[in-house]
Order: structure tokens, then C-alpha cells, then sequence
């Protein structure tokens, strides 16, 4: 049987994550800015609050600030402040390895377009009785993003077999026209768990879009510098190190004068 010190215990406890996330206030509001803070012991946890908070926040500006400190200090590897839409952020928190996993659990609204669609698709349908039924089939519609961006998942209850045949059919369809992209909503039907799932890709934007694209080189960085021989590869590692430097400054309190490219 172990033990440890009521200092040691202390300690532990005393390991807190802050973390703030703000964004300019709706128009009409007399403050300047809507704010959130709160503290967390866990860095998934941590995690997944910022981005599924940064996601409420934003009213299609991007210039929400996230700002992540751990206490004691001491962990400044770990300390994360970035400005920028809820895709930024979300890809800043995954490159930081301590909350990678907390942002794949966060939870993100579903498209505008795909609760319109929606509407227009069920409303006439319950009318006919059908939700709620015994032994009914689950409806839902998973809306797609590339790694590390969330996915979301929008519940629409259970429907009468062949309703919700109906529904998962002509909603697709409809998620298919409103979302402007080529590629059309999928329709699976999984009788284990009794459920019609529709799969569509949301759309990003092209600010989205390159923060991804920056996620994606940063990990490719750090799996490279990692498989280097550190005396035969020196030359090689330094050029490397050089560009993750300046990818990971993004997110994190590190100067760089070459900021700009990556923004």
C-alpha cells in the first residue's frame, strides 16, 4: 500500500488549469465584450469546455480569444492563447498535445442550414403521430468536419418504420440542396441499433480550412524531428525545428517575426 504527504496531496490539488474565452458582445449589449472563465483539474476536460464554449460564443466574427494558464507555473509548454474563429482554436488546442483529446469530445452546433432543412422536413411528418412511437426507429443526422474539428450530432427522436425510412430519405435530400456542395447527404441504415443515420459534410471556412491545414503539417513536424538521428540528421532537424517553431507560436506566447505566415 502507497502513500504520499499531505504536501504532495496538497500539490496535486493545487494543479489547476484557467481557462478564459471571450468575444466582442452582440450588438445592443452595453458591455464591450462576453466573457467566460472557469477552472478545471483535468486537461480534457479543459479542453473540451473551451471549444464547445468558443462554438456558443461565435456570431460569425473571428475574434474569439482563448487563453488557457496552468497553475502552478512551471508548464508553460502547456499554456495556450489564441485569437481567431472556433476552428482556430480548436486546431491550436489539438497541436498542444496535454488537450488533443478533449477537443475530439467537445460539442459544436450543427450547421444553420441543416435546422432549416430539418424543419421543413418534420414538421409536416408529426402530425401524422409518429413521435414517440413503441418499437420505433431513431433518426439523426452526423455532420462531418476534418480532424481535429468536431463533428455534430442532431437528434431527431424515433419515427414509425416507415417514416423514418421517409424522413432520412427526403432530409437528406433536402441537407443535400441547402448545403450548396457537390458532395450529397448519405443515408445508412443500422437495424442492430435500429437507427437511420444521415452523414453530410459541413462546411468550413477557408480560415477553417488552413488551420487544419496548419494542424495537419504541425504533427507531420514532430513525427519527422522524432524519427531524425539527432548527430546525422542535425542539419535537417534545425530547418524542421524552425518551421514547427513558427507554426506552434500560433498558439502559444512564443515570438516570432514570421507570424504572419501562418495567420
Amino acid at each position: 500500500m502507497s502513500t504520499s504527504s499531505p504536501s504532495s496531496s496538497a500539490a496535486r490539488r493545487s494543479r489547476t488549469i484557467d481557462v478564459r474565452v471571450s468575444s466582442p458582445a452582440t450588438i445592443g449589449y452595453d458591455d464591450d465584450c462576453s466573457s467566460t472563465g472557469v477552472r478545471f483539474a483535468s486537461p480534457s476536460a479543459a479542453a473540451r469546455f473551451a471549444v464547445t464554449r468558443a462554438a456558443a460564443l461565435d456570431a460569425g466574427h473571428p475574434d474569439t480569444t482563448l487563453t488557457i494558464t496552468r497553475t502552478p507555473t512551471g508548464h508553460g509548454d502547456d499554456d495556450v492563447c489564441v485569437s481567431g474563429t472556433p476552428g482556430e482554436i480548436t486546431c491550436a488546442l489539438a497541436a498542444t498535445p496535454i488537450y488533443s483529446a478533449g477537443v475530439r469530445t467537445a460539442r459544436i452546433p450543427a450547421p444553420e442550414y441543416l435546422r432549416a432543412a430539418v424543419d421543413e422536413v418534420t414538421l409536416p411528418m408529426q402530425w401524422q403521430g409518429s413521435v414517440g412511437v413503441e418499437a420505433g426507429v431513431d433518426v439523426r443526422v452526423l455532420s462531418t468536419r476534418p480532424d481535429p474539428l468536431p463533428n455534430s450530432t442532431l437528434l431527431l427522436g424515433q419515427w414509425a418504420p416507415d417514416l423514418a425510412h421517409r424522413l432520412a430519405q427526403d432530409l437528406a435530400r433536402s441537407i443535400t440542396e441547402r448545403s450548396g456542395r457537390r458532395t450529397p447527404a448519405t443515408v445508412t441504415y443500422l437495424p442492430d441499433q435500429g437507427r437511420y443515420e444521415i452523414t453530410h459534410p459541413a462546411p468550413i471556412s477557408d480560415t477553417d480550412a488552413a488551420a487544419v491545414a496548419r494542424y495537419i503539417r504541425i504533427t507531420q513536424l514532430r513525427a519527422n524531428l522524432a524519427a531524425l538521428d539527432p548527430v546525422a540528421d542535425a542539419d535537417c532537424a534545425v530547418g524542421l525545428a524552425a518551421e514547427l517553431r513558427v507554426l506552434e507560436s500560433y498558439s502559444r506566447h512564443i515570438p516570432s517575426t514570421d507570424d504572419r505566415t501562418v495567420r
